[in-house]
């Protein structure tokens, strides 16, 4: 099947480049969770290691907080109205005690949940990377990032990271029913 011609890398200039690492990752996280079943997103494959439901859900929060800047870069929101997601300290995954993090037996979102609030995250970051221009992403940053493109790029690395480890703990605990796609050319 031919790539539409949206998704195919021409004419790319900084903020298209940004979307399409985004969209990219959207496609790649959600084809990588969307299929399990709950049990299989919630199963530890691995003693002592994170579950795919809390892989999933630390990237979410990211994109959530990212996309929180925006709109609050755009004076859409205020820093209080941020969020789709609740943010749970058990997601963070680092610098977290380890009795805070997730275990076998707590309780996790269903992926149907978690694939909506997937896309309603996504669909805000597109929309309002789309409203702001090169220079707004190149301009001064938001608190740690030199500039908001370094907040994007570092999104798009880290999703792609765990989408990798998401495909090594399908492999553990030996789900093959799907693999992943060429999406973009």
């Amino acid at each position: 099947m031919p790539i539409p011609q949206e998704r195919q890398a021409r004419n790319m200039d900084l903020v298209k480049s940004m979307r399409m690492g985004i969209d990219e990752c959207h496609i790649a996280l959600k084809e990588a969770y969307g299929d399990l079943t709950d049990e299989e997103f919630w199963r530890y494959a691995l003693p002592d290691r994170h579950n795919i439901a809390t892989v999933v859900m630390h990237v979410l929060q990211q994109h959530d907080e990212f996309n929180g800047n925006l709109q609050y870069r755009r004076g859409v929101k205020a820093r209080h109205e941020w969020h789709f997601l609740r943010h749970e300290e058990r997601f963070h995954l680092w610098g977290v005690a380890k009795e805070k993090l997730p275990k076998p037996g707590d309780a996790f979102p269903t992926v149907a949940e978690v694939a909506r609030a997937h896309d309603e995250i996504h669909e805000a970051l597109i929309r309002n990377m789309s409203e702001m221009s090169e220079e707004d992403f190149t301009a001064s940053g938001v608190g740690k990032w030199p500039r908001l493109c370094d907040m994007f790029f570092r999104a798009t690395y880290h999703a792609n990271a765990h989408v990798r480890q998401i495909w090594f703990l399908r492999g553990v605990m030996g789900i093959q029913r799907r693999w992943p796609e060429q999406h973009y050319a």
